[in-house]
């Protein structure tokens, strides 16, 4: 049996034919899984990516969370409330100020690792210009106080005078500070 030029081309294109549709198979099967990892391989980059700025976040936080409790009011780890010299200094600040305090509440002192915040409930009177002072003053102390809640009504109507109540955080550290004995 002679096989003849033409069914000789017939078969190589038949045989090219089956080899490429059994290669495009593969092929297709192969992408759809290249497609998968590639996809798979970009979420993990933009996760990596979106990890790193955190990281990074976080360290400046770090950096700047120390910067400010450098900043912070230190007490003795020892001394058993704070609160009086806390209402003490706020009291200052208001007098300064001419605002009245005529009564202040501590709350309970709340720890988050070596930061201590104190709540402290002052009953207020003034006028709107001794609030917008002593509120201003607060703020240039910084992280020290925080003004929460405030509540402002008309004390006497026509004489410009206000009343109300306003709880200040007041957040501070505690350290072991030596004694004057101890220093010597």
């Amino acid at each position: 049996m002679k096989i003849s030029k033409n069914e000789m081309i017939l078969g190589v294109v038949v045989l090219a034919g089956g080899l490429g549709w059994v290669t495009l198979n593969l092929v297709e099967k192969q992408m759809t899984e290249w497609k998968s990892m590639a996809t798979e391989m970009e979420k993990m980059e933009q996760q990596m990516r979106l990890d790193k700025r955190r990281i990074n976040m976080q360290e400046e936080w770090i950096a700047e969370l120390k910067e400010l409790q450098k900043n912070l009011r230190a007490f003795d780890i020892n001394q058993r409330t704070v609160a009086p010299e806390l209402m003490k200094t706020i009291k200052i600040i208001s007098n300064k100020h001419g605002l009245e305090i005529t009564r202040s509440q501590p709350r309970n002192e709340k720890p988050t690792g070596d930061l201590y915040e104190l709540g402290i409930n002052c009953t207020w009177q003034g006028e709107l210009k001794s609030v917008i002072n002593f509120l201003a003053d607060l703020q240039r102390q910084g992280v020290n106080y925080d003004v929460r809640t405030l509540n402002i009504k008309p004390v006497e109507e026509k004489t410009g005078k206000l009343g109300g109540n306003m709880v200040i955080h007041c957040a501070y550290t505690k350290k072991p500070i030596p004694s004057e004995t101890e220093k010597q």
